[in-house]
């Protein structure tokens, strides 16, 4: 019976360090080409923009450095993957608040104003929600974890999502339009997968 116990201690073991070294999480290294900046900062004389890429999101810091109010056109932003495929985004602090938005409101989202001299933070998550429900229409609502869980990350997290090691040396692409009381100017970020290790 010791000698059963043991073996199977051992099988356990075997397993939890097989699971621990395939789930290894992928490590990624990006950087701004366009417009270039080794610091993942960008500015103007109206606006400046600070990126902070991971696998699951994009962390993004608006300042507005004029003395009116600007807004982010979320409704145009969008993302276009390393496939060249382009994405609604999602832009918030949570995925899950910015779905039940969307939802409630018809699928739409709305402007983010931005004070004179101040600055916004949020995340960017691809917007996979205009063919799934929230359950808002039914009067049923999904939970917060089951939503999180539905969450599809930028790139492969793990070796179970995809062959994060393909994306090496390719490019995305973030648009963020930002509206200056009635003038549109469409921002384009192209980043760069320098590399890529588990």
């Amino acid at each position: 019976m010791v000698k059963f116990i043991k073996q199977k201690m051992s099988v356990i073991c075997f397993s939890l360090v097989f699971v621990s070294c395939t789930t290894k999480p992928y490590r990624y290294d990006f950087s701004l080409v366009e417009p270039y900046n080794e610091t993942l900062i960008f500015e103007d004389c109206f606006v400046k923009f600070q990126f902070v890429p991971s696998p699951g999101r994009i962390q993004v810091v608006i300042k507005n450095t004029t003395d009116h109010d600007i807004n982010l056109v979320r409704e145009e932003a969008k993302y276009v993957d390393p496939a060249g495929v382009p994405h609604r985004i999602h832009y918030g602090y949570s995925y899950v608040q910015e779905v039940r938005s969307y939802e409630l409101n018809h699928l739409y989202v709305s402007p983010v104003r931005i004070d004179p001299d101040t600055e916004i933070a949020g995340f960017v998550w691809l917007n996979n929600w205009p063919e799934l429900s929230a359950g808002y229409y039914d009067r049923t609502s999904i939970q917060e974890s089951k939503l999180s869980y539905l969450m599809e990350p930028l790139f492969p997290r793990n070796s179970f999502e995809g062959k994060g090691e393909d994306l090496k040396g390719t490019a995305f692409k973030l648009f963020l339009p930002i509206d200056f009381g009635g003038y549109v100017t469409r921002y384009t970020f192209i980043f760069r997968i320098n590399d890529v290790e588990d």
